[in-house]
């Protein structure tokens, strides 16, 4: 099951970032939202999953897979994985535990600017 969010329909047929939020759909990680305004402050339109999955690096990938921008993003209670398709699976862009808001901010506006080809934020 997925869900559109941001400036992209359900139906649309626009490239889009896939996140996929790990665990119980009713639980959505807190630093989805974080993440989701990284995203937009960049413009990139994105698709939210949830995924029943426990390895986040290989969610990740298999998002990436499956995303048009090639960026998949994987969201767990305390961890963000951000991942290209074009890497060796086991090899994401950024693998962050003990996620801050600030952080998942951050990890959002770098996939953009992966799909995009712009320079990344640095992490603090």
């Amino acid at each position: 099951m997925s869900e559109c969010r941001g400036p992209v329909d359900q139906d649309d047929d626009v490239p889009c970032v896939h996140v996929r939020c790990l665990g119980a759909r009713d639980a959505e990680p807190e630093w989805v939202a974080y993440l989701e305004h990284g995203l937009e402050e960049e413009g990139v339109p994105w698709l939210v999953e949830f995924d029943a999955a426990d390895d986040s690096v290989a969610a990740a990938h298999g998002a990436a897979l499956e995303s048009a921008l090639k960026i998949g993003v994987s969201v767990h209670e305390t961890r963000i994985v951000v991942h290209h398709k074009q890497l060796p699976d086991d090899e994401p862009v950024f693998d962050v535990s003990e996620v801050t808001a600030s952080d998942a901010r951050d990890l959002g506006s770098n996939a953009a600017r992966l799909a995009k080809g712009t320079p990344l934020k640095s992490l603090d």
